[in-house]
Order: C-alpha cells, then sequence, then structure tokens
C-alpha cells in the first residue's frame, strides 16, 4: 500500500507548484524561536544583526502558538521592531502540518512576505553582516546556498531508496544558515514543506528538517548551491564559513545561550562582550517565563487598558520601602519590580482584582478600595500593599466615544500581514472593517495605528492608507448626520409660535 509520503510525493512531482506571483517582494532575515530557550538565543541574534553588524533587512521571527510566545515576549520583540508572526494563524490560510520546530521552518521560510529570505536558526551568531551572501555568485547563480554539516549522508542510508534516488555518500545540510530566492525555487522549497509534514515518515531515517533541503531539489533535478567548505569546529558547536573559507556563522548547537547562568565563549572573541550586555538586557525585561494571563472579562481587560494609560503607579508596602511601579502592556511590569514578574486584572466573585505574578505564581492579589487605591496582601509575611494611581487618571485620549482598537488589532492580525499580499484576504478586511466603522467611531485611526506598529509589504501598505482615507470619509460622514448644531434645540419658543385648541 503506498504511503501518505509516497501518495504527497508523486503528486508534487507529476505537477510541481507554481510560484505565486505577485505575493512576496524584497529580502529579509527568518527566525523561528519560542519558549523560554530559543527566545533567549533569538533575543542575542537580533541585537548581534541590529546592533553589531547594523544589518538592515527586516527581520521576522516566527512560532507556533502561545504556548511559545506570550503578548509580553511578543511585545519585547515589536519594541525592537521585529515581525513576529504565530504560523498557527497562517496555516488557517495556507494549511500544513507542523508537527514541531523543525517542520515549522521550510515553512515559515516559504510563507514569509519576503521574496528572498535569509534564514537563520535562532541558536546562531553571525560573526559578520550575513547580508552581504545575498550578493554571493554561488547564491546568485543557483537561486538556493546551502551550507554542509560536518557529517554525511552516508550511502547506505536507507532514505535514498526510499525516495527512490540514487544512492550517494553526500554532505549532509547544516540548515541552521540558507538563502533562497523563492521566486526560482519556490518549487524545492514547496517540496521541503511537504516532506516535513510527513515526518513521521522521514525522521527516523535524516536528522529533522536539514536534509529535506537537499533531498528535495534532487527529486526535482534542481542544481543547488552549496558552500565547498566544511565548518570547522568550536567547542560544542561548529563555525559556517563562507566562500573563501573565512568564519561566517557560529552555530551554537551546543552551547545555547543561557539567561540565567554562564555561557560558553565565540568563535570570534570580541562579539562576546555584546552577547552579554543582551543577554543582560533581557534579564532586566523578561523573567523567563512564557507568562500568560488566565482568561477574563471584557471588563477586565478594560480595566488593564486604563492601567496602562496610566502607567506609572505608586507601590507601597508595610513590609519594605516604597517604589514606583510601571504597568506595561502584554502583562509586563516594567520600572519597580522586585517579585512582581507580570500582572493582570482577574475576574473575581466580588469584582475585580489586579493579580501579580512572579516566577512561580501569584505574589499578591489587590482590590480596588477608593478613588485610585488598590489594596491586598503580599505572599510574604506582614506585607501589607498599598498601589496607589497618579492624581490624574484620565487616559491620554477621550477623542472617541466607541474604540474598536481591540477588534481593529485582531483584525489587521500582523501573522496575516506578514506572509505577503492576498486579494482575497484584502477584499474580506474591506467588508469586516467597514462593518465595524459603522457603529465605533475610530476605525481609521485604530487602523493606522495597527498598521505603523508592523511592517507590511508595499502592497498592503498602500491598501491600508487607501483604506482608512475611505473609513475616515464613510465615519465623518455618517457622524456629521448626528453632530449637534447650533439652533438645533431650543429651551423656550417664541410667544405666539402655537396656540392652544379653542
Amino acid at each position: 500500500m503506498q504511503s501518505s509520503l509516497d501518495r504527497a510525493l508523486a503528486d508534487r512531482l507529476a505537477a510541481p507548484a507554481r510560484y505565486p506571483e505577485g505575493r512576496f517582494d524584497g529580502r529579509g532575515i527568518v527566525i523561528c524561536a519560542g519558549g523560554k530557550r530559543y527566545f533567549t538565543c533569538a533575543w542575542v541574534l537580533i541585537s548581534i544583526l541590529r546592533e553589531f553588524h547594523r544589518t538592515a533587512l527586516p527581520i521576522q521571527v516566527w512560532h507556533l502558538g502561545r504556548r511559545e510566545m506570550s503578548e509580553e515576549m511578543r511585545l519585547l520583540l515589536a519594541d525592537e521592531e521585529i515581525e513576529v508572526v504565530d504560523a498557527e494563524a497562517v496555516v488557517a490560510r495556507h494549511p500544513a502540518r507542523l508537527a514541531g520546530g523543525w517542520p515549522l521552518k521550510p515553512y515559515a521560510i516559504a510563507q514569509s512576505r519576503f521574496r528572498e529570505v535569509l534564514y537563520l536558526d535562532a541558536d546562531t551568531v553571525p560573526l559578520v553582516d550575513p547580508a552581504v551572501a545575498l550578493d554571493w555568485h554561488k547564491y546568485r547563480d543557483n537561486g538556493i546556498l546551502l551550507w554542509p554539516d560536518r557529517v554525511n549522508l552516508a550511502a547506505t542510508n536507507p532514505v535514498w531508496a526510499r525516495l527512490g534516488l540514487q544512492q550517494a555518500d553526500h554532505a549532509s545540510i547544516d540548515s541552521g544558515v540558507l538563502l533562497v530566492d523563492k521566486s526560482r525555487m519556490w518549487d524545492v522549497l514547496d517540496l521541503a514543506v511537504v516532506m516535513n509534514e510527513h515526518c513521521g515518515e522521514l525522521y527516523d531515517l535524516i536528522h529533522g528538517d536539514k536534509d529535506t533541503f537537499l533531498l528535495a531539489a534532487q527529486l526535482l533535478q534542481r542544481p543547488f548551491g552549496l558552500m565547498p567548505h566544511v565548518p570547522f569546529e568550536f567547542e560544542w558547536d561548529m563555525v559556517q564559513r563562507d566562500p573563501a573559507g573565512e568564519p561566517f556563522v557560529h552555530h551554537r548547537t551546543g552551547a545555547k545561550w543561557l539567561l540565567h547562568h554562564p555561557n560558553r565563549p565565540l568563535a570570534n572573541a570580541a562579539l562576546m562582550d555584546h552577547c552579554e550586555a543582551a543577554l543582560a538586557d533581557l534579564r532586566a525585561r523578561w523573567s523567563g517565563n512564557v507568562f500568560h494571563a488566565p482568561d477574563r472579562s471584557p471588563e477586565a481587560r478594560a480595566e488593564e487598558a486604563r492601567l496602562v494609560a496610566l502607567r506609572n503607579l505608586r507601590y507601597e508596602d508595610a513590609g519594605g520601602p516604597h517604589r514606583a511601579m510601571e504597568l506595561l502592556p502584554g502583562g509586563r511590569v516594567g520600572a519597580g519590580r522586585v517579585l512582581e514578574q507580570h500582572w493582570a486584572v482577574i475576574d473575581d466573585d466580588d469584582g475585580l482584582r489586579l493579580r501579580f505574578y512572579g516566577n512561580t505564581g501569584p505574589v499578591a492579589t489587590l482590590k480596588k478600595v477608593g478613588d485610585g487605591l488598590w489594596h491586598g496582601l503580599g505572599c510574604e509575611p506582614g506585607s501589607e500593599i498599598l498601589l496607589k494611581e497618579p492624581g490624574d487618571r484620565r487616559p491620554d485620549d477621550e477623542r472617541f466615544a466607541r474604540s474598536a482598537r481591540d477588534l481593529v488589532a485582531a483584525l489587521a492580525y500582523s501573522s496575516w500581514l506578514a506572509t505577503g499580499y492576498e486579494a482575497e484576504r484584502a477584499t474580506a478586511l474591506t467588508c469586516a472593517l467597514g462593518l465595524l466603522n459603522d457603529t465605533f467611531d475610530d476605525v481609521p485611526e485604530q487602523l493606522v495605528s495597527v498598521i505603523e506598529s508592523h511592517s507590511a509589504s508595499a502592497q498592503w501598505q498602500s491598501f491600508f492608507d487607501q483604506l482608512a482615507i475611505t473609513l475616515a470619509t464613510a465615519r465623518d460622514r455618517r457622524v456629521a448626520l448626528t453632530r449637534p448644531q447650533d439652533g438645533a434645540t431650543r429651551e423656550m419658543l417664541s410667544p405666539g409660535m402655537y396656540t392652544r385648541p379653542m
């Protein structure tokens, strides 16, 4: 009986996937990272790219759902102008079976909004600006450039016969760094995605995703670029080379970056201080936990939004000194945190409660006891807490009576925009936002705000710019119909305007 992998490969080889013209554009870097371990690595990688090498390419970080990325983590990356893409949202539009981090890699490369992708594993450290590789002849001549691993895919490996390929002792691939022009190698990339969808039938023969790029190219009989220099070993890791054989990327395959423990050195010692500084910055801004607040009511979320608008509160603890405390979006506690790593407004039988969380669970729960006052007990004996809001508690912007902020943010979801322009999606957004615009008063402004916080493609940006104008015109027309006018009401009419019937 033919297996599901055999059927899928036969279908693709009979009719290779065609590149979706007009959907992708530009160049960019794609990273897959989620959870404490790889988020920490990605943070160091991004810091090296942006602050040390001054890489100008836009960056996307892909992850698999809420278990890997909290709102706090997403906002930390957004603060650094990084696009964060949840693959669980993208598969609704572009279905694929993603059974883990390895299958995510070719899928993220394929579905990212960039036409040319420089893929970097989260645990890599470029020793030079990696964007230079986009101009190397070995890449430009082939449309794809792969780097070898330290081992070979043996001729005796059953995978060759399993896929109907000629047996060979071939360099295995280290897919921690990869370059591809999707417009030229779309069929190869698509076939790699298909192979990783059937990882249950392949991963007993090959180590994860890395050799699926090689095998896909061979199945399609497509030439590909392969770096001629094998990597050299550095402690527990390997260092990939450039065309001249010089060190290019340190792939920390063994020595992942640790947030709260000492770290192993780098192949280029000059970068180590910068990496340590990036880790110190992350420790100051993140607990290291993938924190999600409990499910809560719209009223609780609205109260969170009000407190975020206030931002700076005064934390008075009977057991310790008073301090200013900063409540940030995404459940983050900024300045003034000690045990309090996260916060949320939760629902209780007696109303709303403001709860602080530490690394191991709740550390304080406060109840609102007056105008701008929250009171409760901490987890330590004798810890009585009073949290005071600032005197002026009005939000910065009271222009609109009915705000669609959360609804617009949900519709203009960054993970959708990160996969390239699609006319059907644009039509659906036009209809949905048009309906909201009939009820809420700030849809155009919220749309502009949301899009400014994302890195949309030129096509998406042009679409949203025009849509915001159209929505504003329609909203203003609607509001004008009910706007109070001078003379529209009078407290008293002049005598003689009405008479009583006889």
